[in-house]
């Protein structure tokens, strides 16, 4: 654990100039219970930053992913003093910097262009009871305040299939453009684009569904060698080294 761990170091270059009231909190909570009734329906470990209050988390779902075998309110009310808790100190260390530089791009945004943003990136985190396992985090805006900063954000965490961590990148939603970041100079550089055909995608998300090559052969009246094709050159594209790897890509990378 980081000994010198301070929760101001998650709100650097943060501005929050506009100030958020009480009726603005009101407002809020219908979305809040939109939320968590999709939350609870699609099993999903989700949960909401607010960069006004800083203190807590606004909201944490039941999901025991995130979790780490601490109760709802636990992890609610600790907030970001909840993250050395359960991130490894490298990963820590690492959310920490693409944190800085995920607010220096958002702020290098048209206002009206960073709601559309989010951030993803794989780290390492362990469980009450000890045990390590690499999830995948992707952070986007929820609300604005007045003045187009960051009030409140929506966190998603998913298990994932890197073994290190990593894999930053920002995107925005409906967009293929990806910036990826690199730890050595220490800035988002555009990514090489990934591009599936619509055959390949269609084999993906089929595979995705639990069909075997036969069962993709059969749906999409297509041998079976042309299905071991389109696999062979979705994971030389991807870059990946089996189909389940190649899904949580396409998946995270919204391929699919």
């Amino acid at each position: 654990m980081k000994q010198n761990f301070q929760i101001d170091s998650f709100f650097k270059p943060l501005k929050l100039e506009c100030p958020i009231s009480e009726s603005d909190y009101v407002n809020v909570q219908s979305y809040l219970k939109a939320l968590s009734a999709i939350a609870r329906i699609a099993n999903m470990s989700v949960y909401m930053i607010d960069y006004h209050k800083r203190k807590e988390f606004l909201y944490v779902s039941t999901n025991p992913l995130f979790l780490c075998g601490y109760e709802v309110e636990e992890v609610r009310k600790m907030g970001y003093d909840y993250y050395p808790k359960i991130f490894s100190p490298e990963s820590l260390t690492m959310v920490l910097e693409i944190n800085e530089k995920g607010f220096e791009y958002f702020y290098s945004r048209a206002p009206e262009e960073r709601i559309n943003l989010f951030i993803s990136y794989d780290l390492e985190i362990r469980h009450k009871n000890g045990h390590r396992f690499m999830v995948n985090h992707k952070l986007t805006p929820f609300a604005l305040t007045c003045d187009y900063d960051m009030w409140l954000s929506l966190c998603l965490v998913t298990l994932s299939t890197r073994d290190k961590i990593g894999n930053a990148f920002i995107q925005e939603f409906d967009s293929s453009n990806r910036l990826e970041y690199s730890f050595k100079s220490r800035k988002w550089k555009p990514a090489p684009a990934v591009a599936l055909t619509d055959r390949e995608r269609e084999v993906l998300q089929l595979a995705a569904l639990g069909y075997t090559e036969q069962g993709i052969s059969d749906k999409v009246f297509i041998d079976k060698t042309t299905v071991k094709f389109h696999k062979s050159n979705i994971l030389e594209k991807l870059d990946v080294n089996n189909i389940i790897e190649a899904v949580y890509f396409a998946t995270v990378n919204q391929l699919i």
